[in-house]
């Protein structure tokens, strides 16, 4: 399976062609990026770097809301409601696991579980950090225990990176954790544990420089998903939408062509088990709909489109999509989700 993951996201450690490539990405945040089908085996995430290094999202002592405000200010322009951070206060629970090598001393200080997506801070200390720098582990292992996909199709991705600094000199780093789970098992519902493993404190350089890796050691650490409120999921059995991809009305048995003729019309989607979440939407889709952004249509007219997502083909030659919110949404306010130039409006 790893040289699976290692086609879907190029490198199973990210590479400086990768970082550059991801850097780059930074301008639009996340691509939807296709998950490959898996094998049946153990759920195991490979590594992304996130683009994190040098954008407006480094601020002095983040909290996970700090950071989650700063975000949905920076994807709509507007300021976070009250029932938002409600949302994302229900959604997180403090940790407080550490793990020391030698002198350096890693936390998990706090996490916010969604049905696929987790983010969770980190606290580094025991170093003399430049605030002016950029810091990673070289390498990590995110692994979701027990399997949720349960040996059937999916895939994940994770990045970390330097967030900020506490007054105290600490090095916050946050953690981003995205899953496409075929079965529809949600990492929120209280069965999951997740674990962390990483390796050798390093310093990021970017543009074709090497990391300096600064202190050699490695913390693991093993956090329950304990489900703190799940939040509402809104589900519609079944919808279509328009797709851009033409196809062939076909002729009778006789020779199993196209009528002569015949010009090609516009095909349709059908969208099977569409759910609607805090923290992403998914379906299974017959094969048809065009790569496209999924985008929720808050009450007040705000748009919040997704950062990133993937699809994992199933036997019967659909697909399982998700799309992950860029942070947790308030289920209720959602009026609506558009799908490129469809637009599904919820009772």
């Amino acid at each position: 399976m790893r040289n699976i993951y290692r086609e879907t996201f190029d490198q199973i450690h990210a590479s400086e062609r990768l970082r550059e490539e991801v850097m780059e990405m930074s301008k639009q945040e996340y691509t939807t990026t296709a998950k490959r089908r898996t094998p049946k085996a153990t759920f195991i995430a490979a590594a992304l770097v996130l683009a994190l290094a040098g954008t407006a999202l480094a601020v002095a002592s983040p909290t996970l809301r700090g950071w989650f405000e700063q975000k949905w200010a920076e994807e709509t322009g507007g300021q976070m409601s009250e029932s938002q951070s409600l949302v994302i206060d229900s959604l997180t629970q403090k940790v407080g696991i550490s793990d020391t090598s030698g002198e350096v001393t890693v936390t998990v200080d706090s996490i916010t579980v969604g049905g696929s997506q987790i983010w969770a801070l980190l606290d580094v200390e025991g170093w003399d950090f430049d605030q002016d720098a950029q810091y990673s582990f070289n390498r990590m292992r995110v692994e979701i225990v027990p399997d949720p996909s349960d040996g059937q199709h999916g895939g994940a991705g994770y990045g970390l990176g330097s967030i900020g600094f506490t007054e105290y000199g600490k090095c916050r780093m946050l953690l981003e954790f995205s899953a496409t789970i075929s079965t529809g098992n949600q990492l929120n519902s209280g069965d999951y544990t997740l674990e962390i493993d990483l390796n050798d404190l390093i310093r990021c350089r970017t543009w074709g420089a090497e990391d300096e890796i600064l202190y050699e050691g490695d913390w693991s650490f093993s956090v329950p998903l304990t489900p703190e409120s799940l939040s509402p999921v809104i589900t519609i059995d079944r919808v279509q939408v328009p797709s851009n991809q033409m196809i062939w009305d076909q002729t009778d048995e006789e020779d199993g062509g196209t009528a002569e003729g015949t010009e090609p019309r516009p095909a349709v989607a059908t969208l099977a088990n569409l759910q609607i979440s805090a923290t992403g939407v998914s379906f299974y889709c017959d094969g048809l709909m065009d790569r496209t952004h999924a985008t929720a249509i808050m009450a007040d007219g705000t748009e919040v489109e997704d950062h990133g997502g993937g699809g994992s083909r199933m036997e019967d030659g659909g697909w399982y999509v998700s799309f992950d919110w860029p942070v947790p949404l308030d289920v209720t306010d959602i009026v609506a989700i558009r799908f490129g130039n469809a637009e599904i409006p919820l009772n």
